[in-house]
């Protein structure tokens, strides 16, 4: 791993297990299949760390294990083509079904593993991940897949995983209550990110990308969001009012050609363009995204966009003098319908009151506003001891409270926030810690609850909330966990 700007680069470790000694990559090679090597599995075991398995169309009726291999791809021989602004699913589902495999496929006690352009279909899962105590099973990508499982999730994490991404990837299932991802073992938390995943129940067929009217929209008020990832393209909030590009404000809301947002940084209609974006706003979509795809098992509940509305400037930072923009984008935002917003933004100095006001203003609207408690292993932000907000602290993957997060009397929930999974520009995958990316995950959790019950209120939906909470430490509330995880 490689360390930039405080969160570090996904780019695989090498584990040694019970290979004796460690293995560094040496000349990586392309390994053919089924000319030279027969079977995917004899291609497999033939590899060495950084080997590329190349699978031709054609149907293989095999189980394949991938035992103890580090740095190995897997990949069809598809050529990926994503038309003009359709989502990356449904290029994916069209162009790897002519490399099928036919059996489920392991991952054990392997690392740095990437799986792509198959077709998968397993009795259930098609996709098994594994380690042993010693040995994790741990970053392990699967992207532009299709999967489909006859009995239970797609993909199964079993025991002793870290770091799983899933990304572009359908899954199809035989019934309508599972979910692409799922735990084998009930005690084992999942350590893992999703992003533009589509679950949908044979024999029925469902176009998520047709509609964006009725989907929940969450606010990311941050650094902006690089939409030029596939792994979150299709998750992007259209303002259906504005014809991209003309130059006018065709929906007369003050702003022209804000078609995913507005840039209230450079005062543009696109993050993306004028001054850099800082990865934080990216990595916290990401997060959102994740949560909320992970609850999936219906098409309709995973119907969650993204609002991206940039504040930070490019080093991830405001000022006292943008306190008005930040009030124009939490203003923005309820005019444009979001349902939540999530501000991933630490004040070292209390807010003027005109930035409480628009809060209140949007939570009297029905809007949930999720904010972070903080990393100052002290009393929580000056946003997050306002009533009106739902604070989140964060926890590690064990659920004990990280050491940096603050926490006080008005903390109300945690989630994941240490050494998570996340994406940053350019789509590289990297692990991040914080309450910036634990508050995240309650909102994407809160989104998929808005999804499921349109009509719930913010009490409501906090009750609900903190139902579903795995209570930690004292029973009850505390001021370290509130009511406790949001898994």
């Amino acid at each position: 791993m490689a360390t930039r700007n405080g969160i570090t680069l996904f780019i695989g470790l090498l584990c040694a297990c019970a290979m004796g000694a460690l293995s560094l990559p040496g000349q990586a090679v392309d390994r053919h299949v089924p000319t030279p090597y027969r079977t995917i599995q004899s291609a497999v075991d033939a590899s060495l760390p950084g080997d590329v398995v190349v699978i031709a169309p054609g149907t293989y009726y095999e189980q394949v294990r991938i035992v103890h291999k580090t740095s190995l791809v897997l990949r069809g021989e598809s050529a990926l083509r994503f038309v003009g602004d359709e989502a990356c699913f449904d290029s994916v589902e069209r162009e790897v079904r002519d490399v099928l495999l036919v059996g489920t496929l392991y991952v054990l006690s392997s690392t740095g593993v990437r799986i792509e352009r198959l077709t998968v279909i397993g009795p259930g899962p098609a996709l098994l991940v594994e380690g042993t105590e010693t040995c994790y099973a741990s970053d392990l990508s699967v992207r532009y897949c299709n999967l489909v499982s006859f009995s239970g999730p797609a993909i199964g994490l079993g025991t002793y995983h870290r770091h799983v991404s899933v990304a572009c990837t359908n899954a199809r299932m035989k019934d309508d209550r599972s979910p692409l991802l799922g735990s084998i073992n009930p005690s084992e938390r999942r350590d893992a990110l999703l992003t533009c995943t589509r679950v949908v129940a044979d024999p029925v067929s469902v176009d998520l990308a047709s509609s964006t009217s009725d989907r929940i929209v969450v606010a990311v008020i941050d650094s902006g969001i690089d939409w030029a990832i596939p792994d979150l393209a299709c998750r992007a909030w259209v303002n259906t009012g504005e014809v991209p590009g003309n130059g006018i404000d065709d929906d007369g809301n003050g702003y022209v050609d804000d078609v995913r947002g507005w840039d209230f940084r450079d005062n543009d209609a696109d993050s993306q363009t004028g001054t850099s974006i800082h990865w934080h706003g990216t990595f916290v979509a990401g997060q959102i995204i994740s949560a909320a795809e992970q609850r999936t098992v219906t098409p309709e509940m995973c119907a969650v966009s993204i609002m991206d509305l940039r504040f930070l400037d490019e080093n991830g930072l405001f000022y006292t003098s943008d306190w008005q923009r930040l009030v124009e984008a939490i203003e923005y935002a309820v005019s444009q319908g979001a349902r939540i917003i999530n501000l991933s933004l630490y004040a070292a100095r209390y807010p003027p009151a005109e930035v409480r006001q628009a809060i209140q203003r949007a939570v009297e609207q029905g809007v949930v506003v999720v904010a972070i408690a903080g990393n100052d292993a002290g009393e929580l932000g000056p946003i997050a001891q306002w009533e009106e907000v739902i604070a989140v602290g964060a926890v590690d993957r064990w659920g004990k409270p990280a050491a940096f997060s603050n926490s006080g009397a008005g903390i109300d929930l945690v989630s994941y926030g240490v050494d998570v999974l996340g994406l940053i520009p350019g789509g590289r995958l990297a692990v991040g810690s914080g309450t910036s990316f634990s508050a995240p995950r309650v909102a994407g959790v809160a989104a998929y609850h808005l999804a499921e019950s349109r009509d719930l209120s913010i009490s409501d939906l906090l009750r609900r909330l903190i139902h579903d909470a795995t209570d930690l430490g004292q029973p009850g509330w505390d001021e370290s966990t509130g009511w406790g995880l949001v898994e």
